[in-house]
C-alpha cells in the first residue's frame, strides 16, 4: 500500500505540474495540436524529471525503512503531504511569473522587506478565483491520489509490460522536450517557463548556504541619496529667464529606438542621416537613459517627470488618472495649442484613458491620422504622423504649439513600408539576429527620413528660430550582440536602456554641441520647460539637463524576463541581480560593449551604487505609499 500511495502521489504530482505549464501556453489550436504538444514537452520535461527523482527518493526512504509497517506508511502519508505543497508552489510560481519574469528564488525572497515590488506586483494578481485556486488544488490533489489508491486494485503479478511502457511515455516525453527546448523554447523571451519551481528555489538556497551571492541591498544610506528623487519643489526653484517669443514645442518620441542603433548618437550605422545633419542646430546628449524598458513607463516618466512605480505593471494601466502635473497641461495653461499623436493605436494599455486626462486638447492615433497606410496590427507608417504634426501646425501657426508624437514602425517586426526599396545596413558579420537588425534600421532610416519632411516644413513656415524639437527613445532594442539578449527590457546593458536624444534648437545652438551630462527621462519635462521659459511643476522628480548642480546619475530597472536594478554614476555603471545576488560593475570609459565585469575587485564602489539603489527603492516605496498604493 505505502509504494503505491507513493507511486500514484508521484504520477499525480507530475501530471499537475504539467497542467500547470499548459496553462501559461493557454488552448491549443485544433490545427496544431502536435505542435503544442512539442512546446508543453519543452516547458514540462523539467517537472517531469523533478516528479520522477522526487519518486525515487522515496523509493529509497521506504527500502530504508525496511518491514516497519508504521514506518512505511508515515513515510508515503508525508511523501503526499509534500507532494501537496508542491503542487501548491507550483500554482504560486505561475501566478508570480507574470510580474516577476521568472520564479522565486531565496535571494529574491530575501528582498520582501526591502524591495516592495514584488508584493505589490502579486498582489494585483491574488484574485479571490486565485485564492480559491490555492486552496483547492493542493486538496484536489490529495484527493486524486487518495482516490486512485483505493481504486486501483493491488496488482497480483508483477506487469512488466506495463512498467516498460510506463518508462518509455516518460522517455519520450523528456527527450522530445529536451530537443524542442534546445532547438527553440531555449532562445524565447520567456525560457524561464521551462524551469523547475521548486528546484529553482531549492537550488538558489543551495547556492547561498555555499556562499554564493544574496541579494540583499544595503539597509543603510545617506539621507542625501534619497535627494535623486525628491520633487524639484523640495528643494525651491531656479529663476526662469522668459525668452523673447515663447517657443513652440515637438516633442518626438522613437519607438524602441536604442543610442547604438543610430548615428546621431555615435552609432556606427547610417540608420538617422537626418538627425545626424540636424545636431548642427543642437545638442546631442550621449549618457541618456531610459528607466525600464517599457513604453507606457517611459510615456510616464517623459510626461510627468515621475519615477515609476517599481513593479513589473503598465503605469497607463495601474494609474490612468494619474495626479502628477504634466507637461502638456503647463504648457497649455502657459497658451499653448496642445496635441498628442502617434500612429499606434492607443487603446493598448489604457493609453487611450491616460492621455487624454493629461493636457491634451487633441488626441489622435491610427484611427484619426490623415493617412491610412497600415504596415502591421501596431498600426501606421511613420509618415502618418509626420503629415499629422504638419497638419496640426498649419492650423494656426501664430498661437504656440505644443505636439507630443510617438511612433511605432521601429516595433517589433519591424515591417518596412511597402515599396520602399531595403538598404545594406548591418555592417558586422555573424550577427545572430542579422535579419531584424536590417529590417530594423531600414524602418528607422524610413522614420529618419519622414522627420527630415517634418524640419522642412518647420523651416517652410517660418519657425526654425521660435520651435524647439527634441527627438528621444522611449527605450532600446537588442539583437542578440554584444549580449546574448533581444527585443526590449530584457537587459540592463546599453543596448537595452541607453536611447539618443537630439535637443534641436536653432534660436540657441549655431553649431554642433555635444553634452557629457548624465540624465533620464525623468529630466526631459524640466529640461523642455527650462528652454521654454515656463517654470518646472513642484511634484516634478526630474531636473533640467542644463542645472549644472544636477546629480551626475541615471536609474533604471529591469522587470522582465531578469529583475534587475541599475545606476549610471559618472564613468561607472553598475547592476544587481535581485533574482541571484549577482552584480556586474562596468567601467564605460574604457569599457563601453560591457564586456569586463569589475564588481569584485572595486567592491567599495560596488558597495557604494548598492546603497543608491536602496535608496532608490526606499525613495519609491515612500511615494506609492503617500499616494495610498501600499505596498
Amino acid at each position: 500500500m505505502a509504494s503505491r500511495r507513493l507511486f500514484w502521489a508521484a504520477a499525480w504530482l507530475g501530471f499537475a505540474l504539467i497542467i500547470l505549464k499548459a496553462s501559461h501556453l493557454g488552448i491549443p489550436r485544433a490545427s496544431d495540436v502536435a505542435g503544442y504538444l512539442r512546446s508543453l514537452a519543452a516547458i514540462s520535461y523539467r517537472d517531469v524529471l523533478f516528479a520522477v527523482s522526487a519518486w525515487a527518493i522515496g523509493r529509497a526512504a521506504l527500502a530504508l525503512a525496511g518491514d516497519r509497517a508504521v514506518a512505511a506508511r508515515l513515510i508515503s502519508i508525508a511523501f503526499i503531504g509534500v507532494c501537496s505543497l508542491m503542487c501548491l508552489y507550483g500554482l504560486a510560481s505561475m501566478i508570480a511569473f507574470g510580474p516577476l519574469g521568472g520564479f522565486l528564488t531565496y535571494p529574491l525572497l530575501q528582498l520582501v522587506g526591502s524591495v516592495r515590488m514584488m508584493s505589490s506586483s502579486v498582489a494585483v494578481y491574488v484574485t479571490p478565483r486565485v485564492v480559491f485556486g490555492l486552496v483547492a488544488v493542493p486538496l484536489a490533489y490529495i484527493a486524486a491520489v487518495l482516490a486512485t489508491v483505493a481504486l486501483t486494485p493491488a496488482p497480483r503479478a508483477r506487469r512488466t509490460w506495463r512498467t516498460v511502457a510506463l518508462w518509455i511515455v516518460l522517455g519520450l516525453w523528456v527527450g522530445v522536450g529536451q530537443y524542442v527546448y534546445a532547438t527553440d523554447w531555449g532562445s524565447h523571451y520567456d525560457w524561464r517557463i521551462a524551469e523547475n519551481p521548486p528546484w529553482v528555489l531549492v537550488s538558489s538556497l543551495w547556492q547561498v548556504v555555499r556562499g554564493g551571492p544574496t541579494a540583499r541591498l544595503s539597509g543603510t544610506f545617506a539621507a542625501a541619496d534619497l535627494a535623486d528623487f525628491d520633487p524639484i519643489g523640495a528643494h525651491g526653484f531656479a529663476p526662469v529667464r522668459t525668452p523673447r517669443r515663447p517657443p513652440n514645442v515637438i516633442l518626438v518620441v522613437l519607438e524602441s529606438v536604442a543610442a547604438q542603433w543610430t548615428s546621431v548618437s555615435g552609432g556606427t550605422y547610417e540608420s538617422t542621416p537626418t538627425l545626424k545633419a540636424e545636431a548642427a542646430h543642437g545638442v546631442v546628449f550621449d549618457r541618456f537613459y531610459a528607466h525600464v524598458g517599457r513604453s507606457s513607463n517611459s510615456l510616464a516618466s517623459i510626461l510627468l517627470s515621475v519615477y515609476t512605480k517599481l513593479d513589473f505593471l503598465d503605469y497607463t494601466e495601474e494609474f490612468p488618472r494619474a495626479t502628477q502635473t504634466s507637461l502638456a497641461a503647463v504648457l497649455r495653461d502657459r497658451g499653448y495649442r496642445t496635441s498628442f499623436m502617434t500612429s499606434s493605436n492607443m487603446s493598448w494599455a489604457g493609453w487611450d484613458t491616460f492621455i487624454p486626462s493629461h493636457g491634451f486638447s487633441e488626441v489622435r492615433d491610427d484611427r484619426s491620422l490623415p493617412c491610412t497606410a497600415r504596415v502591421t496590427s501596431w498600426g501606421l507608417a511613420d509618415a502618418c504622423v509626420v503629415d499629422g504634426i504638419a497638419q496640426f501646425i498649419a492650423q494656426n501657426p501664430t498661437t504656440p504649439f505644443f505636439v507630443m508624437a510617438w511612433t511605432q514602425q521601429t516595433h517589433h517586426p519591424y515591417e518596412p513600408t511597402p515599396g520602399v526599396p531595403l538598404l545594406d545596413l548591418v555592417r558586422e558579420p555573424n550577427i545572430p539576429d542579422e535579419y531584424d537588425l536590417g529590417r530594423y534600421l531600414n524602418v528607422l532610416h524610413e522614420t529618419d527620413r519622414h522627420l527630415a519632411r517634418l524640419f522642412e516644413a518647420i523651416r517652410r513656415g517660418g519657425l526654425g528660430e521660435d520651435t524647439l524639437v527634441v527627438v528621444v527613445g522611449d527605450h532600446g532594442q537588442a539583437f542578440g550582440f554584444p549580449h546574448d539578449s533581444y527585443m526590449q527590457g530584457q537587459s540592463a546593458y546599453e543596448e537595452d536602456v541607453r536611447v539618443p536624444l537630439l535637443v534641436w534648437f536653432p534660436r540657441r545652438y549655431a553649431s554642433a554641441t555635444r553634452s557629457p551630462m548624465i540624465g533620464g527621462l525623468v529630466d526631459l519635462a524640466p529640461t523642455i520647460a527650462e528652454l521654454a521659459g515656463v517654470p518646472a511643476a513642484a511634484d516634478w522628480q526630474g531636473r533640467s539637463l542644463f542645472d549644472p548642480q544636477r546629480a551626475p546619475r541615471a536609474y533604471f530597472y529591469v522587470a522582465q524576463n531578469e529583475f534587475k536594478l541599475g545606476v549610471r554614476e559618472e564613468g561607472w555603471k553598475y547592476i544587481l541581480d535581485l533574482r541571484t545576488g549577482v552584480e556586474e560593475l562596468y567601467d564605460l570609459e574604457h569599457d563601453p560593449s560591457e564586456q569586463h565585469n569589475v564588481a569584485s575587485a572595486q567592491r567599495e564602489r560596488s558597495a557604494r551604487l548598492r546603497q543608491r539603489l536602496a535608496a532608490w527603492t526606499e525613495a519609491n516605496r515612500v511615494q506609492y505609499d503617500k499616494l495610498g498604493i501600499r505596498n
